[in-house]
């Protein structure tokens, strides 16, 4: 067994792990509600990294949890697993706050202060002066994962104890998190900053952390800041929302082709089966440096994906996947839609130079997706009201 092998234990990168994990959460979700704060022992359900790459798709998770039992009883576990489902709509329709992190990450290369990068150093290699932060980040860079009541401790110190960019820590993060996902990985942060929910951040409490955590970690008197103020406003999060680009239920579609990639790694319908499917592979911008373990585990989920759609060629340029078109006599490829992210821009661009060579890149989405985005238009609880009511109806 190698080093990443045994530091991804259990959580293998293949579909067939992830519904193994599923099959075993009825005990976990029917007390989430009242454990799921707690970060010790079995309260979440560890799925946040094969929904990730829909190796395990959301439709899928909530079917399972319709079979426990009552939508009230089941209700806080379907709540958070929606709540990724809002912020990849919300950002979807305000890609503009992506970019702008992007563009945050590039001027601070050039801007941060020499004491700023010496306590960048630190926290990142675990060497603050805070044990508990310090054995946060340790496991976080040994196994990939953090407890979301832990992230949000993390990143709460990082900003207001630290005083560190927020944007340093989402990419630390993005970075080592095999959850890792733009939307809610970027917006988690935000929130905790400030930015998000304008005027309302979280600020780790020492109380909390000692309760939460047994006891196992208890911060000293005044070693936590528990009275900073949000960050300013950056007017984002009040950015007027577009309406994002929805197309064909893929379920609806039968392709000639098939285009893979990473950010969907998930069961293909039953009309796009007999396609020949190709895989068109993104490196990531310099600016992002994904860990081992990360990148392990998404190529772990691509050949398990490969494996599935037995995918009969890679590619790595616009113009290896236009000569396989040419050659198989393609004019128009399927793919599931990227959202914004990283893999996004370079599919735009793929696609652009396919078109010169007269073949089309056509786009189908989720059903989840289709049904739950447009609703991602305000904040969380308007958006869970309306959410609730249509998956109410599914429990009838």
């Amino acid at each position: 067994m190698t080093d990443i092998e045994d530091r991804l234990g259990t959580t293998v990168p293949a579909r067939t792990a992830g519904l193994a994990q599923l099959s075993a959460l009825a005990e976990v979700v029917g007390r989430y509600a009242t454990m799921r704060n707690y970060v010790d022992g079995p309260t979440t359900s560890r799925l946040s990294p094969y929904l990730r790459r829909r190796l395990v798709l959301e439709d899928e998770v909530l079917a399972f949890a319709r079979a426990i039992g009552p939508f009230e009883r089941v209700e806080k576990f379907v709540q958070e697993v929606v709540w990724r489902t809002y912020w990849k709509g919300w950002l979807e329709a305000r890609p503009g706050v992506w970019n702008a992190y992007l563009a945050r990450l590039r001027t601070l290369a050039d801007t941060l202060s020499a004491a700023d990068r010496d306590r960048l150093a630190s926290a990142t290699a675990a060497k603050t002066d805070l044990p508990y932060f310090n054995a946060w980040c340790a496991e976080l860079k040994s196994t990939g994962y953090l407890h979301n009541h832990v992230r949000m401790w993390f990143a709460s110190v990082w900003i207001f104890t630290l005083k560190l960019p927020w944007e340093l820590g989402a990419r630390f993060f993005l970075d080592h998190l095999l959850d890792g996902d733009p939307a809610s990985n970027t917006l988690s942060w935000r929130w905790v900053a400030g930015l998000q929910t304008t005027g309302k951040h979280y600020l780790a409490r020492a109380d909390n952390i000692a309760k939460y955590t047994n006891g196992q970690w208890v911060p000293k008197p005044g070693e936590l800041d528990e009275s900073a103020r949000p960050l300013p406003d950056d007017g984002l999060a009040r950015v007027p929302a577009l309406k994002p680009a929805v197309g064909l239920n893929g379920d609806a579609v039968q392709p000639r082709a098939v285009l893979m990639h990473a950010e969907d790694c998930g069961p293909l319908p039953n009309g796009w089966t007999d396609a020949p499917a190709v895989r068109y592979a993104v490196v990531p911008p310099p600016h992002h440096a994904p860990s081992g373990l990360v990148e392990a585990w998404v190529a772990g989920a691509c050949a398990d994906a490969d494996a599935r759609v037995r995918t009969v060629a890679h590619f790595r340029n616009a113009n290896e996947v236009a000569d396989w078109c040419r050659a198989n006599g393609a004019v128009e490829v399927w793919a599931f839609r990227p959202l914004t992210g990283f893999v996004a821009p370079a599919l735009f661009d793929l696609a652009r130079e396919l078109a010169t060579t007269g073949v089309t890149l056509r786009y189908a989405d989720r059903g989840h997706d289709i049904a739950f985005f447009p609703l991602a238009t305000k904040g969380f609880f308007p958006y869970w009201e309306a959410a609730a009511g249509a998956l109410r109806r599914q429990w009838m």
